[in-house]
């Protein structure tokens, strides 16, 4: 049965909440949790199971706050380590939607405390109530706690359908789903899914506000997988108090299972973890496959179709990493990138959001290009910032 429900929850995702948020936008996606939160309820009333049973709730106690919270942050730094990972070993998981969708929604205009609302409350209640509720409940007759802790983790990050953040929301929602199982109370999973979401949505609100106030791409450009080595190399430092907070909330949380040797490993982990981010970042020099990096300024007159162009030139064949970040614009843009022939290599339209990016990988030949910057509906007497990169992979 529990199967059957994340069967249920995920063809409702895939044909159901991906129609309601292209429609609806971030109102879309608040209505997306509210259905999640609805089939919850259903679900337990079809099968008559008291809600008591489904939702278990009680008193939050100190450790149990502090051993939850130091689990769930030592899981998101584990999580952001993946991401860098999953985005230098997989580089088309950097072009999905997921990301770009998201900073539609913080940069969207649609206010902060509504963003709060969808992005951090909602699916705290909402998604808690059908994966740690519904589902889970269907999982706590396995003997072995990581048994539905691991069949959980996956379902979340499968649920999330981003390739890049798979690990990062799997791993999440194993920790989410360990709390519950331990301490019988969906209210302390909820709390910590809550705080994760509240803290990321209110830093990207603030830097994406900032960014486009200051009209600076640069500081903005979206990761690639040139970049993510030197972003792995980062993400290793200061994910070195993970394996601690990992076993300081486990210990926490289940004090009769705790073993003092479990700090040891965790010490040793945090050594290899120093280890590999001082190669990486020696090893690390992203200047010398750098072929362009420019800003780009221009006002957008009627009957402007495309931008001033950027002159570069290719010398050695390969796999190159493409770039551009506008800000200060709110018009519908678009990139291409064209041989001195005029024949178009790469083409395609740039996301929206306060901070707007557009990302690709491709295959060039030794020769003379320009990049152009294509002014859509919106634009005229606009004054957009563009932020170019080309690198080599």
């Amino acid at each position: 049965m529990g199967f059957a429900l994340f069967a249920v929850l995920m063809a409702f995702m895939l044909y159901g909440s991906g129609a309601m948020q292209k429609a609806w936008g971030l109102a879309g996606l608040l209505a997306s949790e509210a259905v999640f939160l609805i089939l919850a309820i259903a679900y337990a009333v079809i099968l008559k199971i008291p809600l008591k049973e489904m939702f278990p709730a009680g008193k939050i106690r100190a450790a149990d706050f502090f051993g939850s919270l130091f689990l769930t942050t030592g899981g998101l730094l584990f999580g952001m380590i993946s991401i860098a990972l999953t985005g230098l070993l997989y580089p088309k998981s950097l072009e999905g939607s997921d990301v770009s969708a998201l900073n539609s929604y913080i940069g969207g205009g649609s206010g902060y405390l509504f963003t709060i609302l969808v992005l951090a409350l909602a699916p705290a209640v909402c998604e808690e109530a059908i994966h740690r509720g519904a589902i889970l409940a269907n999982f706590r007759a396995f003997k072995k706690d990581w048994t539905s802790v691991l069949i959980m983790g996956l379902f979340f990050g499968i649920f999330h359908l981003s390739s890049l953040r798979f690990i990062n929301t799997a791993v999440m929602g194993a920790c989410l789903t360990y709390i519950v199982v331990k301490k019988n109370n969906i209210l302390l999973s909820s709390l910590m899914h809550f705080l994760i979401n509240f803290v990321s949505v209110s830093l990207s609100f603030l830097l994406n506000n900032l960014q486009g106030a200051e009209g600076n791409g640069d500081a903005a450009v979206q990761m690639t997988s040139v970049t993510m080595k030197s972003v792995l190399g980062t993400y290793l430092i200061a994910g070195i108090a993970a394996p601690f907070l990992i076993v300081t909330g486990l210990m926490l949380l289940d004090r009769q299972s705790h073993k003092k040797i479990r700090f040891l490993f965790a010490g040793i982990i945090s050594v290899i973890m120093l280890i590999c981010s001082i190669a990486i970042t020696l090893s690390d020099n992203p200047e010398k496959n750098r072929i362009v990096r420019t800003n780009l300024s221009y006002t957008v007159e009627a009957g402007d179709t495309f931008s001033p162009p950027v002159e570069f030139d290719i010398e050695n064949e390969g796999e190159y990493t493409v770039t551009a970040v506008i800000t200060n614009a709110s018009g519908e843009y678009s990139v291409s990138i064209r041989t001195d022939e005029g024949e178009t290599v790469t083409a395609g339209t740039v996301s929206q959001g306060a901070v707007r990016s557009y990302t690709r990988q491709l295959y060039m030949k030794p020769g003379s290009y320009k990049f152009y910057v294509g002014n859509g509906t919106g634009t005229v007497r606009e004054k957009p910032v563009i932020t170019v990169r080309i690198d080599k992979v």
